[in-house]
């Protein structure tokens, strides 16, 4: 039997992973697109969440419209105006602490920039927390360059570092990036979905992961 190899670097996603914000970002989504003409189905959207906006509008439009960029400034502002509904998911705060006592290395890997990671970030009462957003790279999840962006901050060889994540997209930019991905359930996405997009273990929130990475 093969050993797994020591895990001594982490990269977590913050939507849906540490934040439960994924149907926040549903809805904010669904009411800016139906501003802008666009009757798109709330599952259609949960299925996109976890990209960049510079990716989910052309993916749920099958193109990008000449109002694309007003349409996710659109969602920003929804999304800010109902920050009070984010919090923590279970375990999240946990998490963070487990890797910090034990001094492992970590970074938040996020698609959100700006004002939505500032206010994701607070929600976890630590904007002090590394972070590669959107920002900060040339293309967003699924793509690997937010973790490889993450990766560079560490020593540790590819074959240390996992990834958590909650969507299928950060499954398919880990495994592009050369990683492990494990997934928790509180994006909402099933198993089925999970698995068949990488992820090598499912558990159902962060505080399944504590003292286990």
């Amino acid at each position: 039997m093969t050993t797994p190899p020591h895990r001594t670097a982490v990269l977590l996603d913050l939507d849906g992973t540490l934040i439960d914000s994924c149907y926040v970002h549903v809805l904010s989504w669904a009411e800016a697109f139906q501003a802008a003409g666009y009757d798109v189905a709330m599952a259609d959207i949960h299925a996109a969440i976890g990209m960049g906006g510079d990716r989910l509008v052309p993916w749920l439009l099958g193109g990008a419209p000449a109002g694309a960029d007003e349409i996710s400034a659109d969602h920003k502002r929804r999304f800010l105006d109902r920050a009070e509904l984010l919090r923590p998911t279970a375990g999240a705060v946990a998490l963070i602490e487990d890797l910090e006592r034990r001094r492992m290395s970590f970074v938040i890997a996020t698609s959100a920039g700006g004002e939505e990671r500032s206010a994701l970030l607070g929600c976890l009462g630590r904007e002090d927390l590394p972070t590669v957003d959107s920002g900060d790279v040339e293309s967003s999840k699924p793509a690997p360059d937010p973790l490889l962006a993450a990766r560079d901050g560490f020593e540790e060889r590819p074959d240390h570092v996992v990834m958590v994540g909650d969507a299928p997209w950060d499954a398919m930019a880990a495994v592009r990036a050369g990683f492990e991905a494990i997934a928790v359930r509180c994006g909402g996405f099933g198993d089925t979905v999970l698995a068949s997009a990488g992820f090598s273990r499912i558990v159902d929130a962060p505080r399944g992961l504590v003292g286990s990475l």
